[in-house]
């Protein structure tokens, strides 16, 4: 399939590949150089060509028309359509849709993870919003809608997931067809080395270290994603306090319109000004609501988390390479291993003969420990190690091609984020602020009507006098 890695090549290592890749790292070579010096020694994979994505192919994803399904608080959900528009070969149609649930976006991306470690998938909503609000509120699908959407077209913008079987089934199967297939994805690769506690991925880490010597590149892009993601996550942190502030000045004007709407009915000569400030403070208060929805939905907000946890993903796609490599070393191993026995074996088969059959007990004992197909049986182990080291070779190669490409990605993609987002932010913040000019200026005009007070301003003058 285009774009992904392949399952299952031809070809097979030497026997002593294993141990050559395991001399070489051993000596302090990185491991690039040890690859390609252990290749020398071993037999080349075949390289069946790729079919490659036509640039001009289209693939449109939009989310949309959320639906409510159920009464109970424990078993209701919220399911949104998922129209495409492409034309691409591979889909049935031009323009489809199907509708999906928060959960169907949560498989998506755990399959895309699985089957392209070497790929930065895009991250979805979280499910804990920092807002404290319903989860079935307009305010919150609204926010979660906008997410799932932004994270599809992402998806359909990679090169690799965009080809994806895992994407066309999401976008096309039916629910049933879904949930079938659902029902058959199994664990990977990756869950066979961590078994998703912090400790295995210190125990990892600890381990690939100590044999293995990252490339200066790499090491750069592990300072940079861990700095990265500290920083853009206190950056999204700090943002969130800010919009949180003008949401509880929202509440506040809330309240304060109200009350000066009851003043105006025991100053009642001053009725009408205080009734048109209620009312300002009420457009006053939707203003600030929308201003807030609005930094959640597409504004800077909005933009912070998400390249939060773009760069979570990024630190992702460096634990699948240092868990490939560590699978790789332990393929060379469990050859190395096969590749003695098997050594072991054929040395005592020439060198002693047949034995001479012992009497009694011991020769009953000796039938029945005799296997006369340990031979072949050996060779089943050995072709198996081989084909295990090809495969997390394979594996390993296809995660580290990748990438410093997806890292180049990475850079293009959020600085063009930025560069747009932080100039819609300053737009949407002048439009705000002028929103806001205009009802206090239209509240003044009100006032100039007012005959001024014959005791003169209550304000202090600037002078002090």
């Amino acid at each position: 399939e285009a774009g992904r890695p392949a399952a299952g090549r031809k070809g097979a290592h030497s026997h002593d590949g294993g141990k050559l890749l395991n001399a070489e790292v051993a000596n302090g070579l990185s491991t690039e150089e040890a690859i390609s010096r252990a290749e020398r020694h071993t037999h080349h994979l075949d390289q069946p060509a790729r079919p490659q994505l036509r640039s001009v192919y289209m693939l449109e994803i939009s989310v949309s028309d959320p639906e409510k399904h159920g009464t109970s608080a424990v078993n209701a959900f919220v399911d949104f359509k998922v129209h495409t528009t492409t034309d691409m070969p591979r889909y049935a149609a031009r323009s489809f849709f199907v509708r999906r649930r928060y959960r169907d976006f949560v498989w998506l991306r755990g399959q895309l993870c699985l089957s392209y470690p070497g790929a930065i998938v895009p991250p979805l909503p979280l499910v804990d919003s920092l807002i404290k609000d319903d989860r079935f509120s307009a305010a919150f699908i609204q926010r979660r809608q906008a997410g799932l959407e932004l994270f599809l077209r992402r998806v359909a913008a990679s090169k690799q997931l965009s080809v994806s079987t895992e994407l066309q089934t999401f976008l096309e199967a039916k629910v049933w067809e879904l949930q079938t297939v659902k029902n058959a994805s199994s664990g990977s690769w990756f869950a066979s080395i961590f078994d998703g506690t912090e400790a295995s991925f210190k125990r990892v880490q600890l381990t690939f270290r100590q044999k293995v010597p990252d490339e200066s590149e790499i090491e750069k892009l592990r300072v940079f994603a861990r700095e990265y993601e500290s920083v853009v996550s206190t950056a999204a942190s700090k943002h969130h306090a800010f919009v949180h502030t003008l949401s509880e000045i929202a509440s506040d004007l809330g309240q304060l319109g109200p009350a000066l709407d009851m003043l105006s009915q025991s100053e009642t000569e001053l009725s009408l000004p205080f009734t048109h400030m209620a009312s300002a403070l009420d457009r006053l208060k939707q203003l600030h609501l929308k201003h807030v929805q609005a930094e959640h939905v597409s504004g800077l907000s909005a933009l912070l988390a998400f390249n939060a946890g773009m760069a979570s993903a990024l630190k992702e796609v460096l634990s699948n390479r240092d868990a490939a490599l560590i699978q790789y070393q332990r393929a060379s191993s469990a050859l190395d291993s096969r590749t003695l026995e098997r050594q072991k074996f054929q040395e005592q088969e020439q060198g002693q003969g047949p034995k001479p059959r012992r009497s009694g007990m011991l020769g009953h004992f000796d039938d029945l420990m005799y296997d006369p197909k340990r031979g072949s049986k050996i060779d089943t182990k050995l072709l198996d190690a081989e084909r295990e080291l090809a495969l997390s070779k394979e594996r390993w190669e296809a995660i580290s091609g990748a990438i410093h490409d997806e890292a180049a990605a990475f850079h293009t993609q959020t600085s063009a984020d930025f560069s747009r987002g932080l100039r819609e932010h300053v737009v949407e913040q002048i439009s705000f602020q002028e929103a806001q000019q205009q009802q206090w200026r239209e509240l003044l005009d009100v006032f100039k009507q007012i005959e001024t007070v014959p005791c003169g301003s209550f304000r202090a003058s600037s002078s002090g006098s």
